[in-house]
């Protein structure tokens, strides 16, 4: 069977004799990291990749709305910031640059989906 050091960086292939029904302690031969190894703990080959958690969900929302806030008012300042700090108008070329790139790209799907608009 193959155990994973509890770390998660480690495997190691050892016989089903080696580690009892009552489980034993066992110990890295790398990191020296220990741990309590019982004999139904097995690595699948395949793992199952859980969904992200709400939590994950939430603080991603939450980041995204905080960086569509400052564009918001970013572009809400523009003309005070270009005649003001004329190192921003930079910013602003970039941000038409990428917008432009955004609806080449969905224009481009839509066409390869096959949807008229």
């Amino acid at each position: 069977m193959i155990i994973t050091c509890k770390c998660g960086k480690y495997e190691f292939e050892v016989g089903k004799n080696e580690i009892p029904k009552e489980g034993r302690n066992v110990q890295c031969g790398v990191c020296n990291e220990t741990w309590f190894q019982t004999p139904y703990e097995k690595k699948n080959k395949i793992t199952s990749v859980s969904p992200p958690s709400f939590s994950f969900v939430r603080t991603t929302f939450y980041v995204l709305l905080f960086i569509l806030t400052a564009a918001g008012i970013m572009n809400m300042l523009k003309e005070f910031l270009i005649t003001n700090f004329p190192e921003t108008s930079n910013y602003y070329l970039f941000v038409q640059h990428i917008v432009q790139q955004i609806i080449k790209n969905i224009s481009n799907l839509l066409i390869f989906l096959g949807i008229q608009y």
